[in-house]
Parts: structure tokens; sequence; C-alpha cells
């Protein structure tokens, strides 16, 4: 069955000289992981970068059965938005990459975890184009989708941050202490809930 969907690239893996294996999030929340034939050498049906992480592109691709099982073969992509900003900015793009590289971890293939962490890294990557606080928005994101999973207990005082949207992350009212201590926690729980997960310094905010 032929499917076209829009998803993000989060992960490559080259799998011959010419072929690609795309890791992708899916608008329901899955993973999903794609066979390019020929990838790295058709510039007539992947051309342009199209399967670079953190783009959102849209795809058209042959199920390999009607379970969704198994791996599935792209015929086609093309760029909806590549987040360009992001690639002219050091401190920006291994914020993105940060972003994806925290999604892919937590995600399983097959499972639809809800549209909530597609919008969250959708938003987040659009947020990171034009923040100043970089710190903020990554304590932010990290907040929100480790309590999407049910692993992050918060206090009154740090619930603010769910309600508010990643665009809303300069608004974020802590003091210093309670930041730092919110920072620790996080810290904590990422290290224990996605050991794999790569840590990320951040620049000074501008």
């Amino acid at each position: 069955m032929q499917v076209k969907e829009r998803v993000f690239v989060m992960r490559l893996h080259k799998y011959s000289d010419a072929d690609l294996i795309i890791h992708c999030l899916t608008s329901k929340g899955a993973k999903l992981s794609l066979f390019a034939r020929s990838a790295l050498k058709s510039k007539k049906r992947f051309g342009g970068g199209v399967f670079e992480p953190t783009h959102y592109i849209e795809v058209v691709y042959q199920k390999k059965n009607d379970d969704g099982g198994g791996l599935c073969t792209v015929s086609e992509a093309q760029i909806i938005k590549d987040f360009s900003k992001l690639r002219s900015d050091y401190a920006r793009l291994q914020l993105g990459l940060h972003f994806v590289h925290l999604i892919d971890q937590v995600m399983r293939e097959g499972d639809e975890h809800s549209s909530a962490i597609f919008d969250l890294l959708g938003n987040g990557l659009s947020t990171l184009e034009t923040s100043t606080e970089l710190e903020k928005l990554k304590l932010h994101f990290e907040v929100k989708l480790l309590s999407n999973q049910g692993v992050l207990p918060i206090d009154a005082s740090e619930a603010q941050l769910l309600s508010l949207s990643i665009s809303e992350h300069g608004t974020i009212d802590l003091n210093e202490g309670s930041l730092r201590k919110l920072k620790n926690s996080v810290q904590g729980v990422l290290r224990e809930y996605l050991p794999n997960a790569r840590p990320t310094h951040l620049m000074q905010d501008p």
C-alpha cells in the first residue's frame, strides 16, 4: 500500500554506498523507518539534502505489509520546512539536533505516542530559529518531553512550564535557585531514563 505522509527526519543510517535508512517521526508520534534506495546518488528523487535531521518533509512510501511492520521503501521526498536559520548558527543547530536525538531515544518503532510529541518537536524547532534564550528553551523542551512520558516529577512552582507554550519559554518565572534545581532534576532523569542521550552544552545566550 502506498502512503503519503509528513514527517520529521531524526536520524540517518548509511546502508550501502548509495542507500540510506531514514528514521522519522510521524504526526501520530510514532517512529517510522524508511529505506531510500540510491538516496546518495538520485538527485531527481531525493535532491536538495532532503533527508537532513530536523527537516520537515513529505514522503511517499510503500508499506511492506498491511499491519505496517517491516521497513518501508520511500519513492519520493520533498522538503516542507528546512529550518534554515538553524544551520547558520552552531549553537542553534546543536540544540535542534539535541531535540531530535531526545525524541529518537524516547520513541519506539510502531508505537503511537499521540500528536503531542510531534507538535512539541515542530514548535521547538520553529521557536529555536529566533529564540535569544537558548538555555531556557532547552530546559522547557526537556521538561515538556519528560513530563509527557510521565518520568519527571515537578512541584507547583515548576508547573508553569507545562502550561506555557514552547514559544513562551522566555517568560518562565523561576528564580536562579529554582532554575538550577530544575535543571539538575531534568539531567538526573535524562541520565536514568535515556542513558544513551548525549549531553548538549550550549554557548552563552546572545
